[in-house]
C-alpha cells in the first residue's frame, strides 16, 4: 500500500531557523512553460506547533524560500523551489508562492540599443540565473523602468517568446528544447490513467490557422497565414526570412505538423510516476491501440491532501516528432 509522505521546508531567514511541514492539509502546484511564473499554494492544519503562539506574518514572510518535495512510502519528489508571494490572515493559513520569477520581477531595468540578439538581452538584465536564450536577432529595444519579469512578458507579446523558469535556469524563446533528452514518461491509458478529458479527432475534423510571422534584423515584420478560419489560431515567430513565399513554406510545413489525428485534452495520474511540462508523454491503449502516440506536455498541476490523494494532471501539447 502506497502511504502519502510530504516535506515542505521553509528555509531560515531573519531570526528564525528552518521550517518544515510534513502533514499540509494540502498543497496545489500549477506549472507551465506557458505561464510566465509556477505557483504553489499551501495551506496548513490549525495544530502546528512550530508557530501556534506567534503572529504568522512574523513567521512567513513574502521573500522566504520554500521547497516542496511530496512521494509516497518516504520516496520523496522535488515538486517545486520558490519563495513566498503573500500569506492569508485567515485560519486555516494559506501561503502563496512563486518560483524563481518572483525574484526577477523585483530586478529593475534601464535598457536600450539599436540592435541585439534575445541572448545578448537577457545577458544584459538578468543577473544571478542561468540564463537558456535562443540566439534570434530582435532589433533595437528600449525598455526604461522596466523590471525583467515585464520585459519578458513584452518579449512575449511582440515576438510570441515565452519564458519560464527551470530550477535555477531562465529558459526564454525556448518551448521543449530543453528538455529534448529526458526520457519519455510511459503511460497506459486504462492501467496508468484513472481520469481524464481527453477528445480524439481525426486530422480532416481539425480546424487549424497558423499565423507566420518573419522578424527581420531591422526590426520590421512580414506575416502570412496558412489554414483554415474558426478554429484555434497557432502563432509562430520566425526570423531572417525576408521572402514572403519561403515564409508561406515554413508556415504550411508547420500546418501539415499540427494538421494530424490526435489527442485534445488532459489525463490525470498519480503522484509517481514524475511529469513535467515540456517532457514527453508515450500514451497507449488497449481499447483503442491506433490511437497510441507520442506527445509533450504543456501544462501539469499537482494535488495532494485533501481527499488522500496525490495526483498529477498532464495537459497534452503537440505530437512529439
Amino acid at each position: 500500500m502506497l502511504a502519502m509522505c510530504a516535506h515542505i521546508e521553509f528555509g531560515a531567514s531573519r531570526e528564525r531557523e528552518a521550517i518544515v511541514l510534513r502533514r499540509p492539509n494540502s498543497v496545489i502546484i500549477n506549472k507551465s512553460w506557458k505561464l510566465l511564473t509556477d505557483t504553489a499554494e499551501i495551506t496548513i492544519p490549525r495544530n502546528v506547533r512550530d508557530f501556534d503562539k506567534q503572529k504568522v506574518r512574523d513567521v512567513f514572510r513574502p521573500g522566504d524560500p520554500v521547497t516542496i518535495s511530496l512521494g509516497y512510502n518516504g520516496i520523496l519528489y522535488k515538486e517545486f523551489t520558490g519563495f513566498i508571494s503573500r500569506v492569508s490572515a485567515d485560519i486555516p493559513i494559506t501561503i502563496w508562492c512563486e518560483d524563481a520569477m518572483w525574484k526577477l520581477k523585483q530586478q529593475p531595468v534601464n535598457i536600450s540599443k539599436p540592435s541585439t540578439t534575445l541572448k545578448a538581452l537577457m545577458d544584459d538584465v538578468v543577473s544571478g540565473y542561468t540564463i537558456d536564450a535562443a540566439e534570434y536577432e530582435i532589433g533595437p529595444v528600449r525598455y526604461p523602468n522596466f523590471t525583467v519579469a515585464t520585459v519578458l512578458d513584452d518579449l512575449k507579446k511582440r515576438f510570441n517568446f515565452y519564458s519560464y523558469m527551470r530550477g535555477e535556469t531562465l529558459v526564454v524563446g525556448k518551448i521543449y528544447a530543453d528538455d529534448t533528452n529526458v526520457e519519455p514518461v510511459n503511460l497506459h491509458l486504462e492501467k496508468d490513467v484513472y481520469a481524464n478529458n481527453l477528445e480524439y479527432r481525426n486530422a480532416d475534423d481539425v480546424r487549424i490557422k497558423v499565423k507566420a510571422v518573419s522578424t527581420l534584423n531591422n526590426g520590421k515584420k512580414l506575416s502570412v497565414e496558412v489554414g483554415e478560419d474558426g478554429g484555434e489560431t497557432r502563432q509562430l515567430t520566425y526570423f531572417g526570412i525576408t521572402a514572403e513565399a519561403d515564409l508561406k513554406k515554413f508556415a504550411q510545413a508547420d500546418y501539415d505538423k499540427y494538421k494530424v489525428d490526435r489527442y485534445k485534452g488532459g489525463i490525470t495520474t498519480f503522484g509517481t510516476p514524475a511529469i513535467e511540462h515540456g517532457w514527453k508523454v508515450n500514451l497507449t491503449s488497449d481499447l483503442y491501440p491506433e490511437r497510441s502516440g507520442l506527445y509533450y506536455t504543456d501544462s501539469i498541476r499537482v494535488s495532494f491532501g485533501p481527499s488522500n490523494r496525490y495526483a498529477r494532471t498532464a495537459t497534452l501539447g503537440d505530437i512529439a516528432q
